[in-house]
């Protein structure tokens, strides 16, 4: 072993010790770190959540406690004494009228709505009359003003389930409603306001019956986002009802689903909130390995302890924001690492120089090589490793010179075959089939049934074998000379349409194109590509559904995303890469005709512009062929100075 030879290893050896050291330690270092940075979180996502709960709890308490002290205000009592029979509207009391006692407990409610911005709704509804409220006081949050409402505009709740279900109730209870949107009239309000109605029966304190109730309406929505909001905004937080609903949800479209009539199961997303309904638990929290993630769910219980009601929050954090400290100590070891793999290198380099010199030299003559006789003039004295190198060199090519003139030659063979289809082949099948048009013309008479049928055969297979070799022609043709332009593909479009008016008038087509851009792309071969897809669609229909077809496009990374989607035959999955290759068909040519080509043009001119196509299930049954499009590069005019 030479001594050039020991050096250049000796300094490899060392620059793999020591970077391969370094990442052995690196990462098991983090390893150790990104697990218990991950069993963390789970207790860290519970501590969280209790506290939010808690938040939660104490609202509730503080909404129960104003509806306990409006229910013990003075005008109550004053408003049950003037109502009553024989009263005739006055207070015997103290002679206060009724409508002065409504006036009076308008002003507390006012009052109270003024200080409480969440309270939307606060009423004294009696139990006669259909449940007709009494005294009403909202808030109108467009105008934010607090207003009390005329007796014209007074309603009848009796039979709404917070009325029903309070008026059972026992003196001093409380009825907490579940969290549903805001009616008026019986019509959801838009926007949506989520809310909770807190209630309690009124008695009258001489005959001990029943009068009414006392009812707040809050507007939950500041609770329930404060019950999602966290230290770390990229934790990802849910809210749930006992029944499954969805009140919080990162997809606003999922919030209260149950009010147009939708039954999602939460639990269905997230098993965890499953097993915690079952158990009966306060929390519990698991890691998600497959996606990532660490979640926790915490079931909060709120209300009088004899009708309590429950939420459920579920907070989700993904491994990727756990780990974000790991990353930052990686980074900082990433820099350490590439320091000693530098010194490393350094000496490396030093240990190596002796063979740099010979290397350099074998590619000074590399570099000298004449692209026409790529002979290599290999330097003298070169070391052991150089000189194996050099003549590896000289024998691969050699091997590519001789793997060229192979190329050259059958590029020779293909033109002469281009030549052979388009002149050659077709001139027998022209005369096969003039022959056989002559013989059917002039023996006709002379010919059976079979004789008939036999030169009907011979017909038909050269009108196949003329439309496969012009196929073939045009496939082997596409892009040959052409020039990128740019192209407004709406009118580009319009013109396929134009060509194909005869086919979509008889099957009473409806085609649908979405705005669409200018690009720079082949023009012919572009057009022939949707002239294509379009007359699939038109031609592979069902026989009693009229054709619809669409064409749209979205921006696709740095190119261009379109999609044609019909509603015929559809194509089966495995067959959908199938359809692709040249010469293959799904349907009967007797039913159907075409030579199977049309398809795989489609992909050679996708191709041609750097892109993909490929075939999805269109959304009411049919095929959705989706293809990518890049614009070519535009060359710059030759000849032109810029002074």
């Amino acid at each position: 072993m030479t001594r050039n030879s020991i050096s250049s290893r000796l300094a490899l050896v060392m620059v793999l010790i020591v970077t391969l050291t370094a990442l052995a330690a690196s990462a098991l270092i983090f390893s150790r770190l990104n697990s218990v940075l991950i069993e963390s979180t789970s207790a860290e996502l519970e501590r969280e959540t209790e506290i939010q709960a808690t938040k939660f709890v104490s609202r509730m308490d503080e909404l129960m406690r104003d509806t306990l002290l409006l229910a013990n205000t003075p005008p109550i009592q004053g408003i049950i004494r003037s109502s009553s029979a024989g009263a005739d509207g006055l207070d015997a009391t103290d002679g206060s009228t009724l409508a002065l006692w409504r006036r009076r407990l308008e002003i507390i409610f006012e009052g109270v709505i003024r200080n409480k911005p969440d309270y939307l709704q606060v009423r004294f509804i009696g139990l006669a009359d259909g449940g007709r409220e009494l005294v009403r006081v909202d808030r109108d949050v467009e105008a934010g003003q607090v207003l009390p409402i005329g007796d014209q505009s007074l309603q009848q709740k009796g039979l709404e389930p917070y009325f029903t279900s309070a008026i059972r109730k026992e003196e001093g209870q409380i009825d907490l409603s579940p969290i549903n949107l805001n009616r008026e009239q019986g019509v959801i309000e838009e926007p949506y306001v989520p809310v909770i109605r807190s209630s309690t029966p009124i008695f009258n304190e001489v005959t001990g019956e029943v009068f009414g109730i006392v009812v707040i309406n809050l507007a939950v929505n500041s609770a329930l986002r404060e019950l999602t909001t966290s230290v770390d905004p990229r934790q990802t937080y849910y809210v749930v009802d006992a029944d499954n609903h969805y009140l919080v949800h990162p997809q606003r479209s999922r919030e209260f689903e149950f009010e147009q009539g939708i039954e999602a199961e939460a639990q269905d997303d997230f098993p965890l909130l499953r097993e915690l309904m079952k158990t009966g638990g306060a929390a519990l929290s698991t890691v998600d390995a497959e996606n990532k993630q660490v979640l926790s769910s915490r079931k909060i219980r709120f209300g009088p302890a004899e009708s309590a009601r429950s939420l459920y929050v579920v907070v989700t954090d993904g491994f990727q924001d756990i780990t974000v400290v790991s990353r930052a100590v990686a980074k900082q070891a990433a820099v350490l690492i590439i320091a000693l793999a530098g010194g490393a290198f350094v000496i490396g380099i030093i240990l190596a120089r002796r063979i740099v010199q010979p290397i350099e030299k074998l590619a000074e003559s590399v570099r000298n090589l004449d692209v026409d006789n790529a002979a290599l003039s290999i330097p003298p004295a070169l070391p052991a490793e150089a000189g194996e190198l050099a003549h590896a060199l000289e024998s691969s090519l050699e091997a590519v010179s001789k793997r060229n003139e192979q190329l050259l030659a059958k590029n020779k063979e293909l033109e002469q075959f281009a030549y052979i289809a388009s002149h050659d082949l077709q001139e027998p099948v022209r005369t096969i089939s003039s022959f056989s048009t002559m013989l059917n013309t002039r023996y006709a008479d002379q010919l059976d049934e079979r004789g008939h049928k036999s030169l009907t055969f011979i017909l038909d297979s050269c009108q196949r074998m003329q439309a496969l070799i012009h196929g073939l022609l045009e496939y082997s043709r596409l892009g040959k000379k052409a020039e990128p332009e740019d192209v407004d593909l709406a009118s580009m479009i319009q013109g396929v349409l134009d060509d194909l008016h005869a086919s979509i008038e008889s099957k009473q087509a409806r085609i649908t194109v979405a705005s669409l851009p200018t690009l720079h792309v082949y023009a012919v071969e572009v057009r022939l590509l949707f002239q294509n897809l379009l007359g699939n669609a038109l031609k592979f229909t069902h026989p009693d559904v009229k054709p619809a077809i669409s064409i749209d496009a979205s921006r696709s990374g740095r190119g261009w995303q379109f999609a044609v989607t019909d509603n015929g035959l559809g194509i089966a999955p495995e067959a959908r890469e199938k359809v692709f290759l040249i010469f293959q068909r799904l349907q009967n040519r007797n039913e159907y005709e075409g030579t199977g080509i049309g398809l795989a043009h489609c992909r050679k001119i996708v191709e041609m512009h750097g892109g993909n196509i490929w075939i999805e299930d269109a959304p009411g049954g049919g095929s959705r062929f989706v293809f990518t499009l890049h614009e070519l590069a535009r060359v710059a005019p030759q000849g032109i100075k810029h002074g």
